[in-house]
């Protein structure tokens, strides 16, 4: 019926939540090897900012210069098999990681219950 929920049982294996806050010019490949791991059916990718350790940086604008501290990030989300963790840590430090600080975060949460809203 229009405006139910549909409940799906989870699969025996467990699963995680991903959540991965990355610099944009990172996140089209990341995505695209993420889905090529064969790990996600499909990734959820938003624009969005980041304040934090990364302190912004100093920009001009037609001659007078302004402090950004939100900086442009992108969050990559997606749900995977628990034992493939370790593998999708690695790959995410491998592709994301340039050795600055405000590289990005990984968020790993247990999936305990499963909705569509179809």
């Amino acid at each position: 019926m229009p405006g139910e929920m549909r409940r799906e049982p989870l699969p025996a294996m467990s699963l995680l939540s991903v959540q991965l806050v990355v610099r944009p010019q990172r996140a089209e490949q990341l995505c695209q090897r993420l889905l090529a791991s064969g790990w996600f059916e499909e990734l959820t990718a938003v624009e969005c900012r980041g304040y934090g350790r990364q302190k912004g940086h100093l920009d001009d604008y037609d001659g007078d210069e302004y402090r950004i501290d939100f900086l442009p990030k992108v969050l990559i989300t997606g749900v995977i098999p628990a034992d493939r963790r370790d593998e999708l840590v690695e790959l995410v430090c491998r592709i994301g990681r340039t050795g600055r600080i405000g590289d990005g975060k990984i968020f790993l949460l247990p999936v305990t219950a499963l909705d569509f809203v179809a």
